[in-house]
């Protein structure tokens, strides 16, 4: 069904506004005058023409500024709440029109989701990207538990230590290489972003080595959920838990430093 966006109430000046698309959710935020800002990569419609496309469309997308009718592609909005935010109305226009033009799209690192959180929220975020890397490890750990561990229930124990060994190591690295490279920093990253997905990327890698580590563990005692819980999950957690943790400690020195400079022009007297 083609939604009339024109008959749709008009949302904030600074809202975060969310298109369905199939399969996935579009992002913007609206400036006023029926405009909104938004990153252009996967942001249309995708047809069986575009299949050829796509690496293109998601790699090599464009902050612009569009109708509201182009942003949605006829399939309406809704308006994302955000109760906590630090920027908004037209201070979270003015940043997202500093970033206008920016060709740095990157579907797990730096996507329209993660545009109009920074926006509005200051951070590079994107739940949906956390909720495709859980999805992963989730699949992962299932199959490996109720399938390829009960492949060397049998084995000698030689045998069934090497196997899910081997196994362990491949599944740590699938997991540890989608982690890593939704923590790639795209080009348009600059600063104490970059170290934060730096750093969590050290992390995953940290907790490759540990998932690999437990699961042997895991083989020793013949414990398959102990063996497949932490191939999948602990260099998920480690990675995203160590951006997580210091992208907190950023936020939280901004804040302070920002609480410092409005305390400083309130001391200085006026002339």
């Amino acid at each position: 069904m083609i939604i009339d966006e024109s008959k749709l109430p008009e949302p904030p000046i600074g809202a975060h506004l969310e298109s369905p698309r199939t399969g996935f959710n579009h992002h913007g935020l609206y400036i006023g005058g029926g405009k909104v800002i938004h990153y252009s990569g996967m942001a249309r419609t995708l047809s069986t023409d575009d299949i050829l496309k796509l690496p293109g469309l998601i790699r090599y997308g464009c902050i612009v500024k569009t109708s509201m009718k182009r942003f949605c592609d006829g399939h309406g909005f809704r308006v994302v709440e955000h109760p906590h935010a630090k920027f908004s109305g037209e201070a979270a226009v003015a940043r997202a029109k500093k970033r206008l033009y920016e060709r740095s799209y990157y579907l797990y690192g730096n996507n329209c989701e993660h545009f109009v959180n920074w926006c509005l929220d200051d951070t590079f975020k994107s739940p949906t990207v956390t909720k495709i890397l859980v999805g992963f490890a989730l699949v992962g750990f299932l199959i490996h538990a109720f399938g390829i561990s009960r492949l060397g229930k049998n084995m000698p124990a030689w045998a069934r230590f090497i196997f899910g060994t081997m196994f362990a190591i491949v599944g740590a690295f699938i997991i540890t290489h989608f982690t890593t490279d939704a923590l790639q920093p795209a080009d348009g990253i600059r600063g104490r972003e970059r170290r934060n997905r730096y750093l969590g990327r050290v992390g995953a890698w940290i907790g490759f080595c540990l998932a690999v580590i437990f699961a042997v563990i895991g083989i020793g005692r013949k414990s398959r959920i102990f063996e497949s819980f932490s191939i999948y999950f602990i260099p998920l957690a480690c990675g995203l838990g160590s951006y997580a943790i210091c992208r907190s400690n950023d936020a939280y020195e901004r804040d302070q430093l920002r609480e410092q400079r409005k305390k400083t022009a309130e001391e200085v007297p006026s002339t």
